[in-house]
């Protein structure tokens, strides 16, 4: 990846976004790629994805390539799946343009490339690439492609190509909508109609299983030559097409206007998508950008955080945000952000305990509406939580572990083992790891903290904590110690399953417990009406408020000496570690997959660290020195570089209070290049969203030291010794707060 300069138009937007900060070098607001690897570009797909919070598609050729994974998902447009319960629908491939010359069709496998640059600007949104291709007639044709997806509107999105030669061709272009797309072998549409004519294009189509209507449309020009547009195609792809002969050194632009629109959002989608082509073809292309720049605009105002000092830093954070921004449920509060985000296939866009705990955060602070958006999703889902709590035997919200159109569980039973594809892995975490509920709740807390926002609260947010403390309160077990249990659970740390007394999930059960009771009260003395509601559906009483306490009390509360947490019950009695084989360079592969599923439970190598995460959550638990000590142990047995993604940007703040900012450096650069240089080599499958918002925690919360506190709020800053500044904003209580931290 290079850093060219933006254009002069590009670099004076820069002064004008953010509380009146400088942004700095224009370069770390670009990532560009300079040449075209065949063996890269699922990677390259993957961060070259663009979006505007209700859709997104990955960064594949326009025109196609063997080998890639092109895809477009929306919010919302949910299908069944074997083995994975369901997933967001690969949508109709709508950016596709064809292209011949002299009857030789255009892709990069064919003829000869000369010269290719691909660039994002994430100022923008703007993905565009620009290439010379020699023909297998002989010509030499430049391509200059441009698309982007409407910042301020949910339904639009524009591509166009400008094409130049460099002597007289015959040219034919292609435009139009496919329905023939897949999920990794998975048919999802079935087509209900479709039509084109007067240079329009448009195209129903169902999702098989849960009957969701979608309708695409285009409205196709061409300026600079004189060429009728031709309606065309087959079934489930209707086209517009133009053949023109080209002069050389003569440019002509091919634009294609597109709208999106589900039955979810319209009675009629039809009608609307073809309205908002029709509207956005005559608005134009550059009223169009016009809008959507303005909404980009107002979006980093409040969101970018600037680094002086390292540019890799600076990039790869506003990269990070850019891929949440174009992820966030921005129109709706019926969906949140899955894993990988919208820029994939991996998990299968399941919502996991990483959107609250890892991407919430920023959004709590910078856009509290969209972390309010994405904290609904979970009341929305309440049904789910309930049900799956009464499947187990128990009362409340039990929350799934992967959560996807209606709150139900949906994590697989079985995996296929990695390691050798004709076997079976069982999978415990939609069984066993309970923690996401007290995750869940967790958000809620910092999101009311930060914002004051008490509607939500007692609309919502209440609902979400008590009866999340009910289920706590129901599935904890008395036993004869006279303390309180979990027994085998899963907590974050995923090596080692089928656990005792994890710490993690013991602590946040007893803090969540004490906290609905705070919440109880505040509910019952500020808003009684809204109380009496609750309690009365909750089925919570005096009774039941003193059983959570006596809970949370007893809770079994591992430790071991001098304030050293044991991670569960008997985790220091296992095979210690080998430092230097978990250090080694060399190593490309996990811990896990070296050691084998059953074999990594029996040492005390760590996915990630469940003590340590457990003090970033609730820092009061642990003393300076208990800190210290804890994070002395914990940090050197935990896998960084293959473990989880979720692992490092904590691990940097974590680092920062322990008082090594240069290690949190370190750490802070494995979460930095996650998906940038693809670390782990399964960026292909879509965008680490977790470790994209740990990133922004990292420096607002480890390296900027803020904090907010119950009459405000403080910095301790702990910058690596190279940056010079971070500067960022916040609200706090609805009230815009800008902090600068200086070297």
């Amino acid at each position: 990846m290079t850093y060219p300069n933006l254009t002069p138009e590009r670099a004076a937007m820069n002064e004008l976004h953010a509380d009146g900060l400088r942004a700095g070098d224009p370069a770390t607001w670009q990532l560009t790629e300079d040449a075209f690897a065949v063996g890269a570009q699922l990677h390259s797909e993957t961060v070259f994805t663009i979006g505007n919070g209700q859709l997104c598609v990955r960064g594949s050729f326009e025109e196609g390539h063997p080998g890639d994974h092109p895809a477009s998902f929306m919010h919302g447009v949910w299908d069944d799946m074997p083995v994975s319960v369901t997933e967001l629908a690969n949508l109709p491939r709508w950016w596709g343009i064809d292209l011949w010359f002299d009857g030789d069709r255009f892709r990069l496998d064919t003829g000869r490339l000369l010269d290719f640059t691909r660039s994002l600007d994430l100022l923008t949104g703007v993905l565009s690439r620009s290439l010379r291709w020699e023909a297998p007639s002989g010509a030499v044709v430049e391509l200059g492609f441009e698309r982007f997806v409407d910042f301020s509107s949910p339904h639009r999105a524009a591509v166009r190509v400008s094409i130049a030669t460099d002597r007289a061709v015959q040219v034919r272009t292609r435009a139009g909508l496919d329905a023939h797309v897949e999920n990794t072998g998975l048919l999802h549409w079935r087509v209900v109609d479709q039509g084109a004519g007067d240079a329009a294009a448009w195209l129903h189509t169902r999702t098989r299983a849960t009957g969701i209507d979608l309708a695409c449309a285009c409205e196709v020009t061409l300026d600079g030559v004189e060429a009728d547009a031709t309606a065309g195609g087959t079934d489930g792809v209707p086209t517009i097409e133009h053949s023109f002969e080209l002069q050389p050194r003569r440019a002509v632009v091919l634009t294609k206007q597109v709208a999106i629109v589900s039955g979810i959002d319209a009675a009629d989608p039809v009608a609307e998508a073809t309205g908002l082509a029709r509207e956005s073809a005559g608005a134009g292309w550059d009223a169009l950008r016009a809008a959507s720049d303005s909404a980009w605009l107002q979006a980093w105002a409040r969101t970018d955080v600037v680094i002086g000092g390292d540019p890799e830093a600076q990039l790869a954070l506003r990269f990070s945000l850019f891929q949440l921004l174009i992820a966030a449920p921005r129109f709706t509060e019926n969906a949140s952000i899955g894993a990988k985000t919208l820029s994939g296939f991996g998990y299968r866009h399941h919502v996991f305990w990483d959107t609250e705990t890892f991407m919430v955060p920023p959004f709590s602070y910078s856009q509290p509406e969209i972390a309010r958006n994405m904290l609904m999703y979970r009341w929305h889902g309440l049904a789910g939580a309930r049900e799956k709590a009464r499947a187990n035997g128990h009362r409340g919200a039990q929350f799934p572990w992967e959560s996807a159109g209606t709150g139900a569980e949906v994590t697989p039973s079985w995996m296929a083992d990695p390691g050798d594809r004709t076997k079976l892995i069982r999978v415990w975490a939609g069984d066993i790891e309970i923690h996401i509920t007290a995750d869940i709740a967790l958000a809620v807390m910092q999101y009311w903290q930060v914002t004051g926002d008490d509607a939500f609260i007692c609309g919502y947010g209440a609902e979400l904590v008590l009866d999340g403390a009910v289920f706590w309160a129901s599935a904890a077990k008395r036993e004869d110690d006279g303390s309180y249990h979990f027994r085998n659970v899963v907590g974050p740390d995923e090596y080692h399953d089928r656990v005792d007394d994890n710490a993690y999930t013991n602590h946040l059960a007893a803090w969540h417990l004490r906290t609905a009771g705070i919440v109880a009260g505040w509910l019952a003395g500020h808003h009684p009406e809204r109380w009496a509601q609750l309690s009365a559906a909750l089925a919570i009483d005096a009774a039941e408020l003193d059983h959570w306490e006596t809970v949370a009390a007893a809770m079994y509360l591992p430790v071991g000496t001098d304030g050293l947490l044991e991670q569960f019950t008997g985790y220091f009695a296992l095979r210690d570690v080998d430092v230097a084989e978990l250090r080694d360079p060399a190593r490309t592969t996990s811990m896990q997959q070296r050691y084998g599923f059953e074999g990594i439970t029996e040492t005390q190598v760590l996915k990630q660290p469940d003590v340590l995460m457990l003090a970033y959550l609730l820092p009061e638990l642990f003393t300076g020195e208990a800190l210290a000590r804890n994070y002395a142990y914990y940090d050197p047995r935990t896998d960084h570089e293959h473990g989880s993604s979720l692992g490092p940007a904590i691990s940097a703040v974590m680092a920062c209070r322990a008082g090594q900012p240069e290690v949190g450096y370190q750490h802070f650069l494995r979460a930095a290049r996650a998906d940038l240089r693809d670390v782990r080599h399964n960026a292909g499958d879509g965008i680490h969203g977790a470790s994209a918002g740990g990133l922004w925690q990292a420096v607002v919360f480890g390296f900027a030291g803020l904090e907010v506190i119950a009459d405000g709020w403080h910095t301790t800053p702990m910058l690596p010794k190279h940056w010079t500044r971070v500067e960022f904003g916040f609200e706090h209580r609805g009230v815009r707060q800008r902090v600068v931290v200086e070297a």
